[in-house]
């Protein structure tokens, strides 16, 4: 069967060669688009105090500019992005693109007047973002092998960690500088506020990461199934995930409610720590920052590590194993963390539960490559990216404050929401993976065969 690249009669693709350097610099590259995707998506979280003074809006309309708004368009894009993916070898090309594309949204996001205004260019800035995942994925497990594609994800996978921690640093930094300043004039778009010009800063340096991707080549694709010389069928590659759904029951499952805990949590840790303990946005944004930079790289690099050992050792099912025992050992630290008496013990478990936790990252979408065809990739990552967004994105954050402003009708007790959140969503997440455990391992068998 002639590769895919071949099909679409593009250039001879790049047989990745073991041991290489250049396979690590597009992981390098799609990092550092992985780090700035959140940077873009995550500098609004220390904003929601001033944004919420100037245009006037609750912390539900909040919640939605961080998770639906953004999830809404994602998920959608992400299906059409799947399937380019699985079909063409100008993959980087479409990155290229999404960056540009999302980088622009985030700058639009600086002239927002209203909610309505800003909850258009989150969608936006979702839609740029749907292009880089699915893509990434699927470039970096034609680049390496199983032994090694788990810590290969991995590292794709610290960008984002990387970016959400410098989003809150680099955002607390602009956002004193500017208040300092005061609102800054600018031609045509008129005056911007100082949460308004964090959003302008962050969105600018995307030209030169689209740069970067658009030197990444096409590798030659690998693991492919049988029967087919080009993309397969969305229908197929639904009736392949039908036959096959008590894997694919959990690992979507699975990694949907860990976002949705996961992301919910993030998201409104920062507002809680100055709600609770009357720190300031500057305090906040640097060790919130911090911890989610250096315990979420040290995490997810662990787990890649972990997974690629584990794996030599004959253990193929590691990287769900690793996703399990991480899910059970973050537990307490998530669920009492913000019950603590003072800001240092909370933030102290929050880097417990971080650093437990992101383990799991990279290798559980290393995992779902694992069980799917080249051909098919793509497309179910995208749907994947589908329910990971819309229930991690569109409800994680929205599930938190649902439960402060309609359950306890009291801003003040966000702390118990993110609590009741852990309590709820982590026993669901070791059932589904247990549940799973033994389909997954059947599945893992027959693509080995």
């Amino acid at each position: 069967m002639a590769s895919m690249s071949e099909a679409a009669g593009g250039k001879p693709a790049a047989e990745p060669a073991e041991g290489g350097a250049y396979r690590w610099y597009v992981v390098a590259v799609l990092s550092l688009a992985y780090c700035f995707s959140a940077i873009d998506a995550r500098v609004l979280t220390l904003l929601v105090i001033p944004i919420k003074a100037d245009l006037g809006i609750s912390d539900f309309e909040i919640s939605l500019l961080q998770g639906f708004a953004f999830a809404l368009l994602y998920s959608v894009a992400a299906i059409p992005v799947g399937r380019y993916v699985d079909s063409s070898n100008k993959r980087s090309r479409l990155i290229t693109g999404g960056v540009l594309f999302w980088s622009l949204m985030t700058m639009a996001c600086g002239v927002a007047r209203s909610f309505g205004m800003l909850f258009a260019a989150r969608i936006g800035v979702g839609v740029g973002e749907a292009t880089l995942s699915p893509t990434a994925y699927s470039l970096i497990s034609d680049y390496f092998d199983k032994r090694r594609r788990a810590l290969a994800i991995s590292f794709y996978a610290i960008g984002y960690p990387i970016g959400g921690g410098l989003a809150l640093i680099i955002g607390a930094m602009l956002l004193a500088q500017f208040t300092a300043s005061g609102p800054v004039d600018l031609p045509i778009v008129g005056t911007l506020q100082p949460w308004q010009m964090v959003f302008v800063m962050v969105g600018l340096p995307g030209v030169i990461v689209a740069l970067l991707v658009a030197t990444i080549r096409e590798p030659k694709r690998r693991e492919l199934a049988k029967g087919y010389d080009g993309a397969v069928p969305l229908r197929d590659v639904f009736a392949f995930i039908r036959q096959r759904w008590q894997v694919y029951t959990m690992l979507i499952g699975s990694v949907s409610l860990i976002g949705m805990l996961a992301i919910g949590s993030s998201l409104w840790y920062p507002t809680f720590l100055i709600r609770t303990y009357g720190m300031t946005v500057s305090e906040v944004g640097l060790y919130y920052g911090m911890l989610m930079l250096v315990c979420g790289t040290i995490g997810t690099l662990s787990g890649g590590w972990i997974s690629g050992l584990l794996v030599s050792k004959g253990q193929s099912d590691a990287n769900m194993r690793i996703v399990l025992i991480a899910t059970v050992l973050k537990a307490l630290p998530l669920i009492i963390g913000p019950l603590m008496p003072n800001a240092t013990l909370a933030l102290a478990f929050m880097a417990v539960g971080t650093l437990i936790g992101q383990a799991s990252q990279g290798v559980m979408l290393a995992a779902i490559q694992d069980v799917t065809p080249n051909q098919m990739r793509g497309q179910v990552t995208a749907i994947t990216l589908l329910f990971v967004n819309m229930v991690g994105l569109g409800l994680g954050a929205s599930f938190i404050a649902a439960i402060t402003d309609f359950g306890f009708g009291d801003e003040g007790a966000l702390r118990y929401s993110i609590a009741i959140a852990g309590a709820v969503l982590l026993p669901a997440i070791v059932g589904l993976i247990m549940a799973g455990m033994p389909a997954y391992r059947r599945a893992l068998a027959e693509m080995a065969s």
